[in-house]
């Protein structure tokens, strides 16, 4: 009699554990996906600024599941003639953005990904003089 009662309540914790698994699995397949606009103007003339450098960082996420750990997540792009490029298929939440270009100061700043086809208007200084 004891041992149907161990095996019952063996293949129970089973039944629980397999199905806590399936649920932390379709939990992080569901992360959401966004694009992200990245639009670079000269600050002063608002004229777009063509070949600009972008480095988008994120961490993606992880799945327990899987026992698989999240990790950082490097995209590096130019932007076209009209100043624009978009990074596709972006896990929203937050990312950080580095932007340089040539005879210009540079432009970093976390961003927080909540909206479908997120714009975000970077406008860069030409660089100060030291004095």
């Amino acid at each position: 009699m004891n041992r149907k009662r161990v095996a019952l309540l063996v293949s129970l914790i089973a039944i629980l554990l397999s199905a806590c698994l399936c649920a932390l699995a379709k939990e992080e397949e569901e992360v959401e996906r966004t694009n992200f606009i990245v639009e670079v103007k000269e600050a002063d003339t608002g004229q777009p600024i063509n070949q600009a450098h972008l480095t988008l960082t994120f961490r993606e996420p992880g799945n327990p599941a899987r026992l698989k750990r999240s990790k950082s997540i490097s995209y590096s792009a130019k932007t076209n003639s009209q100043g624009r490029y978009r990074f596709l298929n972006i896990p929203k939440g937050t990312i950080r953005l580095l932007v340089t270009a040539e005879h210009r100061q540079s432009f970093g700043k976390e961003i927080e990904l909540e909206k479908e086809d997120q714009v975000v208007e970077v406008k860069l200084r030409k660089p100060q003089p030291l004095l």
